[in-house]
C-alpha cells in the first residue's frame, strides 16, 4: 500500500438489526406478534442482492457469494441519515443499477471520498478482483491462460482502480485508470506466450 493511501478502514456503522423484545413488538391490545419495520439498509440489501443475482452478466463475473457480501455490506458504509440525505433508498439504488454502469455509487449518488474509500475497501474484501478480471477477459475473447497471465500482473493499487471503476465511478475505460495497466500485461503476455502450434 502506498504511503499516501488513508489506512483500511471499518465500516462506520455495522449492518445489523436492533434487538427487540416481544414487549417491543406485541400490539397493546393484542396477542399477535408485529415484526418491526426493515431498516432502509436492510431493504437496500435485499434489493441488491435480488437485482444482481438474477443479471446474468455479473453472476458470470462474481460468485453468489460475493455478491451477498457486497449487498450486506456495502449500505453499511453509511448511516441512515446519510443516506437519506443522499436519496439513496431501494427505489432510486433500483433505478441507478437499472442504467449503465451498474454497481456505481458515485455516478447516480452524491457519496464523499470517505463513502468511496470504504465501498472500495468492503468490495475488495468481498470479491476475488483477479478472478473478475479473468472473468471480463475471458467473456471479450481472451484465452483462458492469456488472461490468468495478465490478471497476476495487475497491481493492487491496480485493482484498487478496477474496484473504483466498478463500484465509484465508470470512467468508461473498461478497467477505469487500471486499463493501462492490464494493456501492458496484455502485451507482456502474449509476448511471452508460446508459440500455438496450428494442426
Amino acid at each position: 500500500m502506498a504511503a499516501t493511501e488513508p489506512p483500511v478502514v471499518q465500516p462506520t456503522e455495522a449492518l445489523e438489526t436492533p434487538n427487540l423484545s416481544s414487549t417491543d413488538t406485541a400490539r397493546p391490545d393484542s396477542d399477535e406478534q408485529v415484526d418491526p419495520p426493515a431498516s432502509n439498509r436492510q431493504e437496500l440489501a435485499a434489493t441488491f442482492a435480488e437485482l444482481v443475482l438474477a443479471d446474468e452478466l455479473v453472476t458470470t463475473f462474481m460468485t453468489r457469494q460475493e455478491i451477498i457480501c457486497l449487498a450486506e455490506g456495502a449500505f453499511a458504509v453509511f448511516t441512515d441519515e446519510r443516506l437519506g440525505e443522499i436519496g439513496l433508498n431501494p427505489d432510486s439504488f433500483a433505478d441507478a443499477y437499472r442504467q449503465p454502469g451498474l454497481f456505481v455509487f458515485g455516478d447516480w449518488f452524491d457519496i464523499s471520498d470517505r463513502e468511496a474509500f470504504d465501498l472500495e475497501n468492503l468490495a475488495l474484501g468481498c470479491v476475488d478482483w483477479r478472478n473478475f478480471v479473468v472473468q471480463v477477459l475471458v467473456a471479450e475473447g481472451e484465452p483462458m491462460d492469456r488472461a490468468t497471465c495478465i490478471a497476476s500482473q495487475i497491481s493492487v493499487d491496480g485493482l484498487r482502480d478496477v474496484v473504483r471503476d466498478a463500484m465509484v465511478v465508470d470512467t468508461g475505460e473498461g478497467f477505469g485508470e487500471a486499463q493501462d495497466e492490464v494493456a501492458s500485461a496484455l502485451t507482456a503476455c502474449y509476448l511471452n506466450a508460446s508459440p500455438v502450434e496450428v494442426s
